[in-house]
C-alpha cells in the first residue's frame, strides 16, 4: 500500500507542476524512480527485477510514443516512474486509468478551450491522409492530470472501491 500513496503523492505534485507551466519536473520523477526501486529492493530480487523490467519495457514504449509526438518527455519520465513504483501488475491498470483519464482531459479541452478545436479539425484530415491546410499551434494537454488520475483509481480500487479493480 505504500507504493500506492507514493505514487498518488507524485502524481497529484506532479499535476500541479505540470498545470501551472506545463513541465514535469525531472527531480519529482527521478525520485519516484528511484524510491521504486529501494521499495522492491526491500522486497527481494524478484520484485526489484520486476520492477526495473516494468522501467525498461516503458522506457522504451514511451520514447516511441514521444518521438511521435503523442506525449511529452516529462509524461513519459512520469508513466515510467510511477508504474516503476506500482511494478506488475497494478501498473496495467494504472496505465489503463491514466489513458481513460487521457481521453477524459482531452474532450475538456475540446469543450472548453476554442483554440483546441482547430487542431483536432486538422488532426482528422492527416488521419484520413490529406495534407493539414490549416496551421495551427500545437495545444498541449496537462497529461500529469490524467496519470493523477490513474493513481486515484488505484488507490481507490485497492481500498475502498474494490469494484473498480481491473483483473487481467
Amino acid at each position: 500500500m505504500l507504493t500506492i500513496w507514493l505514487t498518488l503523492a507524485a502524481t497529484l505534485v506532479a499535476s500541479l507542476f505540470d498545470l501551472r507551466s506545463r513541465r514535469i519536473p525531472n527531480f519529482l520523477t527521478a525520485t519516484l524512480a528511484a524510491l521504486a526501486l529501494v521499495v522492491h529492493a526491500f522486497n527481494g530480487p524478484i520484485a526489484l527485477l520486476t520492477a526495473f523490467a516494468v522501467m525498461a519495457v516503458l522506457t522504451v514504449g514511451g520514447a516511441l510514443i514521444y518521438s511521435r509526438g503523442g506525449i511529452g518527455g516529462g509524461d513519459v519520465k512520469l508513466a515510467i516512474a510511477a508504474s516503476g513504483m506500482l511494478s506488475y501488475p497494478l501498473c496495467v491498470p494504472f496505465l489503463l486509468y491514466s489513458a481513460i483519464g487521457g481521453g477524459l482531459l482531452a474532450m475538456l479541452y475540446l469543450v472548453f478551450r476554442p483554440e483546441a478545436r482547430p487542431a483536432l479539425a486538422r488532426a482528422v484530415v492527416m488521419v484520413a491522409g490529406g495534407a493539414p491546410s490549416v496551421s495551427v499551434k500545437r495545444l498541449t494537454l496537462p497529461y500529469g492530470l490524467a496519470f493523477a488520475f490513474g493513481a486515484v483509481a488505484i488507490a481507490l480500487a485497492q481500498s475502498v472501491a474494490p469494484f473498480m479493480r481491473i483483473l487481467f
